[in-house]
């Protein structure tokens, strides 16, 4: 079906707050574990009744929302370049649309404005590009490639925790279906004992992903607890140890530990030099802040480096985990453990039906588009807020 005559003719958003789990996301003892509940959700129907529906993370003014989604109505989707919406900015608003005076040093417009991507980049991509595969009767990844995979190995989730806590995490995640796990960690935590407590339930095939944040610091510092945690022998993946300004460190610390040492790309721009440094042994590559398809483009970017990657998630409510299964399921090196947990640690993933879990991978959702239903009974049930264009 054709989308050069398809017309935004509708948008209606809702600002929703869905709680974590809090029993299974922090031990009390290492204070709350500070995760954006704020969600926009949005709802795209053009003039043939299709509808495409978008999820980001949102802390910004009502007025860009207004004025973003506002700009939506009446436009062509023939007409959008979905990899990068500039479209959404004001017109007038931005530096390169108020120049200076001409000068003959000045680059050319064309090679600065792709820079600077709007805030509601991910929103507004991911709820056209489920409208367009809906109208074109396909899942949403044949829009990147289409699916290497049915299926998407994803790994449990857990904040910081005590070793006993962390045991009932394990639990939890195996009833569920998982068979692996990501942590979060500094270097003050008692990390050798909760890799020992999660092998003791878990067993040896049990693998964890461990994520500092940048937190042990330096490799001068932490080196002795490393190679202690290496010891354990079911941390495969140890995730920014140190901050992204010390590579050097990432590319020694990789010839110290059988553990594959993964840097996390942000912001997008620094993709190059991590590639060049040597520092990584695989890439976590998130969509929020550059949209799906930069996503793609630089999950193939590692693939020309033969490294492998995984997708990595906010703890999202269930459309933009959807949006995150079919991206998974596009690439080909997408083959590191993903952390689409946030269905499993929210109050409610605002879906009909559940994502299916089993033997560690959520199985790529089936249908046209994200392939999912959102529940608008829930949505106005965590809803704090809505609106609609055009007005009513």
């Amino acid at each position: 079906m054709s989308t050069s005559s398809t017309i935004i003719s509708k948008a209606h958003c809702w600002h929703v707050r869905v709680p974590l789990l809090e029993e299974w996301t922090a031990s009390p003892e290492f204070g709350e574990h500070v995760f954006h509940d704020g969600r926009i959700l949005i709802r795209l129907e053009d003039s043939e009744g299709f509808q495409g529906w978008g999820e980001t993370p949102w802390g910004g003014s009502r007025e860009l929302l207004d004025n973003a989604l506002a700009s939506l109505i009446g436009r062509s989707v023939a007409g959008m370049r979905l990899s990068f919406l500039d479209e959404l900015w004001p017109s007038g608003s931005q530096y390169w649309q108020r120049p200076l005076p001409p000068s003959p040093f000045a680059p050319k417009l064309e090679n600065l404005q792709h820079r600077l991507r709007h805030p509601l980049q991910m929103l507004v991509e991911m709820a056209v590009s489920d409208l367009i595969a809906k109208r074109a009767g396909v899942p949403l990844c044949h829009l990147f490639g289409g699916p290497w995979r049915d299926r998407v190995l994803v790994d449990y989730w857990m904040g910081r925790v005590s070793p006993r806590h962390a045991q009932k995490c394990v639990e939890r995640a195996r009833k569920l279906g998982f068979a692996g796990l990501k942590l979060k960690t500094t270097l003050e935590d008692p990390n050798v004992e909760r890799l020992e407590a999660i092998r003791e339930i878990g067993g040896e095939q049990w693998m964890v992903t461990v994520d500092p944040n940048g937190r042990l610091y330096r490799l001068d510092d932490a080196l002795p607890t490393i190679r202690a945690m290496d010891d354990v022998g079911n941390m495969a993946i140890l995730e920014d140890p140190f901050p992204r300004f010390h590579l050097g460190e990432f590319v020694e610390l990789r010839r110290r530990i059988r553990a594959r040492v993964v840097v996390h790309i942000d912001p997008p721009e620094s993709l190059w030099s991590v590639l060049c440094s040597g520092a990584a042994g695989g890439l976590n590559i998130d969509c929020h802040g550059q949209g799906l398809f930069n996503w793609r483009m630089q999950a193939a970017v590692a693939g020309q480096a033969n490294l492998p990657v995984w997708l990595g998630s906010g703890l999202d409510l269930g459309i933009a985990t959807a949006a995150q299964i079919h991206l998974c399921a596009s690439a080909p090196n997408c083959t590191l453990p993903s952390d689409q947990a946030g269905p499993w640690l929210r109050e409610s993933h605002l879906l009909k039906r559940d994502f299916v879990v089993q033997d560690g991978c959520v199985l790529l959702p089936t249908g046209s588009g994200l392939g999912v239903e959102v529940d608008l009974a829930e949505v106005d049930k965590y809803s704090v807020g809505a609106q609609s264009w055009p007005s009513k």
